[in-house]
């Protein structure tokens, strides 16, 4: 996998930086509550999208080409998922402050095991970078670090965008139509990769 490593690096910093569910939901967080209160949901995600490089590591991504029954329900449960956390983020913009639920460690734990996007990006990488070189221990720990070292710079980028867009934005009126246009997008994402 030598070689193969300024490539894998690009393809990381291409497929989780870009705007997809993780990232728009982070952003949506950052801006609605502040980069602080999004942590715990931070951490979740990447022991969740850790979680999900682990096991297509170990093969469970053929599955899904075996039984293409079993990425529709991801799929499925997927989107009701985004959604949940969408009218989470409006109802949350809409409460007062002190009346707000923040995100908890397992609802980020979630957001890659039920998206589309991050078992696509996974298996794609897996197959690219690593099917056929006969990865050992130590390649597959360094190709789920690798994953968790983009995933979490990126969301933490998208959140403190999110966090300068609430700290911008005095107006509660402001801030609600820029949450709503925030989830908006992150349903876009969500359904974009749906059909995918």
């Amino acid at each position: 996998m030598e070689g193969m490593y300024l490539p894998f690096a690009l393809f990381l910093l291409v497929m989780t930086g870009t705007p997809g569910p993780g990232n728009m939901t982070m952003l949506a967080i950052g801006q609605t509550t502040g980069f602080r209160s999004a942590l715990p949901f931070l951490a979740g995600s990447a022991m969740g999208f850790a979680a999900l490089n682990t096991l297509v590591a170990c093969g469970l991504g053929e599955a899904f080409r075996i039984w293409p029954q079993i990425a529709m329900v991801l799929r499925v449960l997927g989107m009701t998922y985004i959604i949940y956390l969408a009218v989470k983020i409006v109802r949350m913009q809409a409460a007062p402050p002190e009346g707000a639920k923040l995100f908890s460690m397992f609802e980020g734990m979630l957001i890659h095991p039920l998206s589309p996007k991050s078992w696509a990006m996974s298996m794609a990488a897996y197959s690219q970078f690593m099917a056929g070189t006969h990865p050992g221990a130590e390649s597959m720990v360094l190709y789920v670090l690798a994953f968790m070292v983009f995933q979490v710079t990126f969301h933490s980028l998208w959140c403190a965008l999110g966090a300068g867009i609430y700290k911008l934005l005095r107006n509660n009126h402001a801030r609600l139509a820029v949450n709503t246009c925030l989830v908006v997008l992150m349903l876009g994402a969500t359904f974009y990769a749906f059909l995918a």
